[in-house]
C-alpha cells in the first residue's frame, strides 16, 4: 500500500512538472531546506501596452496529498500597497521563514499549503517585484484597477498552469485585502456570466481583519482602545462628539476632530496597535523619528496605519529578497528598485475616495451568489478591530444559524464563533492584525474548517 501511495504522489509529480510552465520552475532558493513540493514564481504581464506585469510566487499543496486534487488559492496583503511575498508568505502562511541572519530559509510547520495550493501575488503595481513601464501608472491606483489587473493575472497564470483550471478556487487575505478581495470577487462572477472565456471555478474567500466599511471600523478602533484602557473616557468623549467616522479622520475639517483624534494616538504612542498585548518593537525608523509621530500626524490615515504593520521588530526578508541569487531563483527579470515591504507610490496615491468607500453593497451582492464567505478576526487588533467588524456585519441583517460560542483549540477556548446565512465569523482570542502570525496553529486549524466548509469544533 505503502509503495502505491508512493508511486502515486511520483506519477503525480510528474504529470504537475509536465503541464506546468517549467520557465518559472524555482529549482532551489538559497538557504532553502528540502521540500516535498515543487514551487514557481515570475512576473506575469497584465497590459502589454503600458508593461504592466505582477508577480507571484506559488506554492504547490505540500505531496504527502495530491496537489491536483486539492482547491488553489490566491493570498493578498493589504496596505494599500504592501507586499504578499514579504508578509504573507515569509512572514504568515507560507512553507517558509527567513531565518535571522535573512541569508536563508526555515520551514514554518503551519503552512497553508499543507491544505491548497497557493499563490502569494504582489499588487498592485509597484507593489515588490511588480511594476509598469508606464510612468503614469504609478499615480492611477483604485480598487477597480487591481481587480482588473489582477483577474487578467488568473487568466494568464491559468494559461501556465491549465492543470488547475477546474479546481475550487479561493481568494484570500487581510487588512485593506478587504476591499481588494470583495471587488476581485465580483469581477469574476461577472466574467463567469459574461462566459467570456475559460470559467474560473470560484468558490468563496475568507478575510482576516478587513478593512471593509468606514464608519464600523473607525468607530469600533475607536472604541477598542476606550474599551481596553488605552485613552482616557475625556479624549474619546471629545472623538465621539466631534468626528464624523464615516470619513478619514485626519482630513475631517472639524479642528475639533484633529485635534481628539491626535490626543488619542498621543496616548496609545507607546503601544503596538497591531497587536495592543504584544511588546513594542521598532519604535524608530532609520532616521531616529518616533514611528507613532508619523501615525499622530495621520491619525486614522489609513494607508500610513496599515503599511505599517509589515514592518518587523528585525526585518531579515529585505535583505533575503534584494539578493540576486534570491532574485534570479525567482524569476525576476526587471526590478527598478530595491525590494521594499510596502510601496510608496501605492500608499501614497492610494485615492481617499476609495479607502473610505464601504464594501456593504458588495456583500450584499455576493451574498446571493451562494459562496463560501468567513471572516476571522485577531480580538486584541486595533487597527482594524473585532468591534468595528461585529458592527458592519450586523449591518447585513442576516439570519444568524448558528449563535455565538466559544470554539476549541487544544482544550483552550480558540476564540468565538458566529454563523450567519452565507457568512461565518471567526475571531482568534489573543491574535492582532496577522492572525497567522501571531497564532499560527490557530489560523491553521480554522482555514482547514473553511475549505472543508465545517464549523469550528466547540465544547
Amino acid at each position: 500500500m505503502a509503495a502505491a501511495l508512493a508511486l502515486f504522489i511520483l506519477l503525480t509529480s510528474f504529470l504537475t512538472a509536465l503541464a506546468a510552465d517549467q520557465s518559472h520552475l524555482v529549482s532551489k532558493l538559497p538557504g532553502q531546506p528540502q521540500v516535498n513540493f515543487n514551487q514557481y514564481a515570475g512576473q506575469v504581464t497584465v497590459n502589454p501596452t503600458a508593461g504592466k506585469a505582477l508577480f507571484y510566487w506559488f506554492y504547490e499543496a505540500d505531496h504527502q496529498n495530491s496537489s491536483l486534487q486539492l482547491p488553489l488559492a490566491i493570498w493578498m496583503n493589504g496596505g494599500p500597497g504592501c507586499s504578499s511575498v514579504g508578509a504573507g508568505a515569509l512572514g504568515e502562511l507560507g512553507p517558509f521563514r527567513t531565518n535571522e541572519a535573512g541569508s536563508g530559509l526555515v520551514l514554518n510547520p503551519y503552512a497553508w499549503n499543507q491544505v491548497v495550493n497557493l499563490i502569494f501575488l504582489e499588487a498592485p503595481h509597484g507593489v515588490g517585484f511588480s511594476y509598469s513601464n508606464t510612468t503614469a501608472d504609478y499615480n492611477q491606483y483604485s480598487d477597480d484597477i487591481m481587480a482588473s489587473d489582477v483577474l487578467v493575472f488568473i487568466l494568464e497564470w491559468f494559461k501556465r498552469f491549465p492543470e488547475y483550471s477546474k479546481n475550487d478556487f479561493y481568494l484570500l487575505g487581510e487588512s485593506y485585502a478587504g476591499h481588494y478581495v470583495p471587488t476581485l470577487a465580483a469581477k469574476i462572477l461577472d466574467y463567469n456570466k459574461k462566459k467570456a472565456g475559460a470559467f474560473i471555478n470560484f468558490k468563496g474567500f475568507a478575510l482576516g481583519n478587513p478593512w471593509s466599511d468606514t464608519y464600523s471600523d473607525n468607530k469600533g478602533n475607536t472604541d477598542f482602545f476606550h474599551s481596553h484602557s488605552l485613552v482616557s473616557d475625556e479624549i474619546y468623549n471629545q472623538v465621539v462628539a466631534n468626528c464624523d467616522f464615516a470619513k478619514d479622520l485626519s482630513s475631517d475639517a472639524n479642528p475639533l476632530c484633529r485635534f481628539a483624534v491626535s490626543a488619542m494616538f498621543n496616548s496609545i504612542q507607546y503601544v503596538d496597535t497591531y497587536n495592543v498585548y504584544a511588546p513594542a518593537c521598532n519604535q524608530q525608523d532609520p532616521n531616529g523619528t518616533i514611528l507613532s509621530q508619523t501615525l499622530r500626524e495621520n491619525a486614522f490615515m489609513h494607508t500610513e496605519m496599515l503599511a505599517a504593520a509589515y514592518n518587523s521588530c528585525a526585518d531579515t526578508v529585505s535583505p533575503y529578497l534584494n539578493s540576486k541569487d534570491v532574485q534570479t531563483a525567482l524569476h525576476v527579470e526587471f526590478m527598478p528598485g530595491k525590494w521594499s515591504f510596502c510601496s510608496r507610490a501605492a500608499n501614497e496615491n492610494y485615492p481617499i475616495k476609495e479607502i473610505t468607500n464601504s464594501m456593504l453593497p458588495l456583500y450584499r451582492s455576493l451574498l446571493k451568489e451562494g459562496l463560501k464567505i468567513w471572516i476571522y478576526s485577531g480580538d486584541v487588533d486595533g487597527v482594524v478591530s473585532t468591534i468595528g467588524t461585529k458592527a458592519w456585519i450586523k449591518k447585513l441583517n442576516l439570519t444568524i444559524t448558528q449563535k455565538w460560542y466559544p470554539w476549541k483549540f487544544q482544550d483552550q477556548v480558540g476564540g468565538w464563533s458566529e454563523k450567519y446565512a452565507g457568512l461565518m465569523l471567526a475571531t482568534v482570542r489573543g491574535a492582532g492584525h496577522m492572525v497567522p502570525f501571531d497564532k499560527p496553529e490557530q489560523a491553521l486549524l480554522l482555514f482547514q474548517h473553511f475549505v472543508n466548509g465545517s464549523s469550528l469544533p466547540g465544547f
